[in-house]
């Protein structure tokens, strides 16, 4: 399999499920079983204190292991979450919301990784990390 663009995949995402799109997240980058998401922020996505909201952080968390699936099994639609934990550690403020998705083990039926989440220009200050899975069409 060749590898992956990061256009490829927003052009994917567009299609294939253009709420994500439309709702401000995209595939940020790309590597061998790894992406980063990002989610272009949003006031009116804000909770009240203008907190990034915890379902933001969901969704951002899972489309970068939905995205870092794709360096694995190809462009899948239909590889879908399975399990999700999520892990809040401090409030998500004032910017983009970025996740970066790491496969930890790709299996025949599963894909299982980890994602870590911080604002745009706080790499080192996560605000929330995930463990997820995956399952294969």
């Amino acid at each position: 399999m060749s590898p992956l663009t990061v256009d490829e995949v927003n052009a994917f995402i567009a299609d294939a499920f253009p709420a994500a799109a439309r709702d401000g997240v995209r595939c940020e980058e790309l590597g061998d079983g790894t992406a980063i998401a990002r989610w272009t922020f949003d006031e009116t996505q804000l909770r009240p204190g203008r907190y990034i909201s915890g379902p933001t952080i969901f969704a951002v968390a899972d489309s970068a292991l939905w995205f870092a699936t794709f360096t694995v099994i190809g462009l899948e639609a239909m590889a879908v979450t399975s399990e999700m934990s999520v892990r809040f550690l401090r409030p998500a403020q004032g910017g983009d919301l970025l996740a970066r998705a790491h496969i930890n083990s790709a299996g025949s039926r599963r894909l299982v990784g980890t994602i870590e989440l911080w604002v745009d220009g706080s790499p080192n200050r996560l605000v929330a990390v995930a463990q997820g899975t995956y399952a294969r069409p």
